[in-house]
């Protein structure tokens, strides 16, 4: 499995949350800005920025989704994860952990995620409300929809009423 654009890092990085235990969605709206995955699990929160690249733009993009994560990751494929690691001690103090896809789809953490130092309880508790009320609205799946959408997309709206 060649990474060719970021979307192709999607499938593997989905999958490692959900086996940790998590509901994914993608590109959730955080303050302004969109993580390119988010899991929640209980009152947990944890997002992943996914970059073919550009390591640092990726490290300050996860350090602002700190605000409403309890743990947020870089997600890189094995090469560009290898190049990112040199600068270990930037994700360190941090507190932002990388994960690393291998061209098998395995991903590795060769940098844990700290707590976010950062974390607004309160910011994350509107994730988290946004998060349930969306998912509340969902009555049947939406064709191509595999659970994982984006949240407007993902969203079945209904007409209001006086």
């Amino acid at each position: 499995m060649a990474f060719r654009i970021e979307s192709d890092l999607r499938g593997p990085v989905v999958t490692w949350l959900r086996d940790a235990g998590f509901d994914v969605r993608l590109e959730v709206p955080i303050l302004g800005r969109r993580a390119d995955l988010v899991g929640a699990r209980g009152t947990a929160v944890a997002a992943i920025e996914m970059k073919m690249h550009r390591w640092a733009e990726a490290l300050r993009q996860a350090i602002a989704y700190q605000l409403a994560a309890d743990r947020v990751w870089v997600a890189m494929p094995l090469g560009a994860a290898c190049r990112a690691y040199r600068q270990r001690w930037t994700f360190q103090s941090e507190g932002v952990g990388l994960l690393a896809v291998d061209d098998h789809g395995r991903v590795r953490s060769p940098i844990p995620a700290a707590p976010s130092p950062r974390l607004l309880p309160f910011v994350r508790d509107k994730v988290l409300e946004s998060w349930h009320a969306k998912a509340s609205f969902r009555p049947h799946a939406v064709p191509g929809d595999d659970g994982a959408g984006d949240f407007p997309l993902s969203v079945v709206r209904f007409p209001q009423t006086d």
